[in-house]
């Protein structure tokens, strides 16, 4: 299956979505650690893809999550503010704009240490956003900033593991 294809997309987005709703979903490592192996979908759409698809797949990703999660809409938020700020994170990593438009972000494309901030960014902006809105207050902020940077870890060790088994 060529990996430009849509269907190499569907196929990717359907695999990540049913084992978040199925296995990762109804992990909580210590308590607070929460894998969210789908985010790899949104930070591997093309760079060329409209914003507005972009936020708009991200919106009915979140949205399926919520309705599967029960969640009121924690996930459809979360995935729009990620792929709000995708784009700007893909440039900065890139260091120009023009260089950024027409890829699709990897390892490959950008190499080991931009894609490592990129998808550092990225999941650390998707989990800040899901545990700061779940938890509406800050009334533990130590428990939500470790929710956040040991789900940011371990997330980011998920998606660079299936990058790296990818490129070879």
């Amino acid at each position: 299956m060529n990996r430009k294809s849509p269907a190499y997309y569907v196929a990717i987005y359907t695999v990540l979505m049913l084992m978040q709703i199925s296995i990762f979903g109804n992990i909580a490592i210590l308590g607070y650690a929460t894998p969210f192996l789908f985010i790899y979908f949104i930070m591997k759409l093309p760079s060329a893809l409209s914003p507005n698809w972009v936020m708009t797949v991200s919106f009915i990703t979140g949205l399926i999550l919520d309705i599967f999660f029960n969640t009121l809409g924690v996930y459809s938020l979360s995935c729009t503010i990620t792929a709000f700020l995708r784009r700007p994170f893909i440039t900065l990593v890139m260091q120009r704009e023009e260089e950024a438009s027409g890829i699709v972000p990897s390892v490959k494309a950008l190499g080991a240490a931009p894609f490592s901030v990129y998808a550092l960014l990225t999941v650390f902006t998707f989990s800040a956003s899901v545990f700061t809105i779940q938890a509406f207050s800050l009334f533990n902020p130590g428990k939500l900033i470790l929710q956040i940077l040991s789900s940011t870890l371990i997330t980011y060790v998920f998606v660079y593991a299936i990058e790296r088994i990818s490129v070879k």
